[in-house]
């Protein structure tokens, strides 16, 4: 089930956010994130637990992807492919951005998933390069 993240979710959202940032809880305070009106989390929960968030910024009909991930134990599932598509529908966007460390085995998702490599972006993660990706929704 597919829903809009609450307070209540936050040790499980700061305990699934720390495998992709150790500071995790401290750049995407739960609470601060809620307060803005431009940002929206949503949580992929499975028998009360919390199998996955995304969480995008949104700019009028298009959106970042700020952060996106699924439980280790959950992956394999369509999880992701679904919180995506939620987005989509929810808030009628036309396109998804989002930035990718090269490296990381997600390029090969968001290739599936129909977002386009728009350029590299040297050293944008600390030594690392990056990718900004994006998909248009016709």
């Amino acid at each position: 089930m597919i829903r809009k993240i609450s307070l209540d979710d936050e040790k499980q959202y700061n305990e699934l956010g720390q495998e992709l940032n150790e500071n995790f809880s401290k750049l995407f305070d739960l609470n601060n994130e809620l307060s803005k009106d431009y940002s929206h989390i949503y949580t992929y929960q499975i028998d009360n637990k919390l199998a996955g968030f995304i969480h995008i910024q949104q700019s009028f009909d298009e959106a970042d992807i700020i952060n996106i991930i699924t439980s280790k134990q959950n992956r394999n599932q369509h999880i992701a492919t679904k919180l995506i598509n939620y987005c989509i529908a929810t808030h009628n966007l036309k396109a998804l951005n989002l930035e990718v460390n090269i490296n990381n085995p997600a390029v090969n998702f968001y290739l599936k998933n129909d977002f386009k490599i728009i350029r590299k972006i040297p050293k944008y993660y600390n030594n690392d390069d990056a990718y900004f990706m994006k998909r248009v929704i016709k």
